[in-house]
């Protein structure tokens, strides 16, 4: 069984301080620090961060002037719990009419082993929400504090 679903939230930041996080290795480290019981941590077992990166999963692309980031997951964590393959979609898209404004967006294209898995994937995007959220706030705060300082 195959399948996507997408979920998005808007930040009043523009796309390209948004996706200056959301499309580095930064947002790991975030999401690692924000949600200690979930995530204990990310190595980089190769690359800087761009497409060829493989921490958890390979950074398929990081496209800097789309602002979208394809990662696959290669080993552990999902592909242990009924997915066969795992695929996250991030993008940071700016707002028309609105350059200070952007919509996060973030899908999991996916394929489960079996039907019975189908659950996981509710709260594989949920989880993702969730990690989108921190990643608005920590852009809405730092870039708050930027504006302020300068």
């Amino acid at each position: 069984m195959e399948g996507s679903v997408s979920r998005e939230i808007e930040v009043k930041v523009s796309a390209s301080e948004t996706w200056k996080v959301y499309g580095s290795l930064l947002l790991a480290k975030i999401a690692v620090e924000e949600l200690p019981d979930i995530y204990s941590g990310f190595e980089v077992l190769e690359g800087d961060g761009y497409a060829g990166t493989i921490i958890q999963e390979k950074f398929l692309v990081v496209d800097d002037e789309k602002r979208v980031k394809v990662a696959k997951f290669i080993e552990g964590g999902v592909l242990e719990q009924g997915f066969e393959s795992y695929v996250v979609v991030l993008e940071a898209i700016e707002k028309d009419g609105k350059k200070d404004e952007c919509i996060m967006r973030g899908t999991i294209e996916y394929v489960l082993n079996d039907e019975a898995a189908l659950p996981l994937v509710t709260s594989s995007i949920e989880g993702l929400l969730t990690i989108m959220k921190i990643i608005a706030d920590y852009v809405t705060k730092h870039h708050n504090s930027k504006t302020t300082t300068n």
